[in-house]
C-alpha cells in the first residue's frame, strides 16, 4: 500500500477501533456478573465503587481520544457538510474521555439501593453529577455528527442506505431512552444498550467515509484567493 492509501486508511481503522471500544459493555457481565447485559446504564460499569471499573473507563477514553483526534485532523481539510460531521466527532470525543475520567459516576444506583438514595437526595459527588451533562452531549454531538455526515452523503446512495440504517437504530434507541428516564422500569438498560449500538455503528460508518478517496469533502485543489 502506497503512503497515500495509508494515509487514508489510518482515519477509517481509528474509528473503528473507537467503535468496538466503545462497546465494552458487551463484556460487563463476564467482568461483573451483577450486570446482566441488560441492566441498569452502562456506564455503571464504569463507575468508582464497581470491579473493574478502570476497564470500561480506559475503554471510553481511548475511543474518545481516537475520535477526537480523527475528528480534528478530517475537520482540518474537509469542508462543507462534512467539516461540521468531523466536528460533531470532536465534541463526541471529548464528551466521552470525560464520561470515562473525569465524570465517571460515583457508584452503581441500579445495583446498590444506598448510591440510589444518594442519588434522588443529589448528594453524590460533583463528578457523579455531571456525568449525565457528558454523557447528553456525547449523544448530541453524534446525533448533529451524523445528520451532517448524511447531508455531505446524499449523493453517494449505497453509502447513504447505510447511514440511512444507523440513523433508525440511534434514534430508536435514543428515544427509548428518553422514555424510560421519564417512565423508568425494567427495559431501561435494553433501550439504552440499542442506543449504545446506533453510536458504535455511526463510528463504524464514519470511518468507512473517511477510508473512501474524496469522501470526506476534502479541499483536493489549492485553496481560494481571500
Amino acid at each position: 500500500m502506497s503512503r497515500t492509501g495509508r494515509a487514508r486508511a489510518l482515519p477509517g481503522l481509528a474509528l473503528a477501533l473507537a467503535g468496538v471500544l466503545y462497546s465494552s459493555w458487551l463484556i460487563g457481565p463476564l467482568l461483573n456478573p451483577a450486570f446482566g447485559l441488560l441492566d441498569g446504564y452502562a456506564s455503571e460499569l464504569a463507575a468508582r465503587d464497581q470491579p473493574y471499573h478502570l476497564v470500561f473507563g480506559l475503554g471510553d477514553l481511548v475511543a474518545g481520544a481516537l475520535a477526537s483526534a480523527t475528528g480534528l485532523a478530517l475537520a482540518r481539510r474537509a469542508r462543507g457538510w462534512s467539516r461540521w460531521a468531523w466536528w460533531g466527532l470532536i465534541a463526541f470525543g471529548v464528551a466521552t474521555a470525560l464520561d470515562g475520567t473525569v465524570s465517571s459516576m460515583d457508584c452503581a444506583p441500579s445495583a446498590d439501593a444506598r448510591c440510589a438514595r444518594l442519588a434522588e437526595l443529589g448528594e453524590l459527588s460533583w463528578r457523579d453529577q455531571g456525568h449525565s451533562v457528558s454523557s447528553a452531549a456525547a449523544i448530541a454531538a453524534a446525533l448533529a455528527s451524523l445528520l451532517a455526515l448524511l447531508l455531505a452523503r446524499r449523493g453517494h446512495r449505497a453509502s447513504l442506505r447505510w447511514g440511512l440504517a444507523v440513523t433508525a437504530v440511534l434514534l430508536v434507541g435514543t428515544a427509548g431512552t428518553l422514555v424510560e428516564l421519564a417512565r423508568p422500569d425494567a427495559a431501561l438498560g435494553a433501550w439504552q444498550r440499542v442506543q449504545l449500538l446506533g453510536l458504535s455503528g455511526w463510528l463504524l460508518y464514519a470511518g468507512g467515509v473517511a477510508a473512501r478517496p474524496g469522501d470526506t469533502g476534502s479541499r483536493t485543489g489549492p485553496a481560494p484567493a481571500a
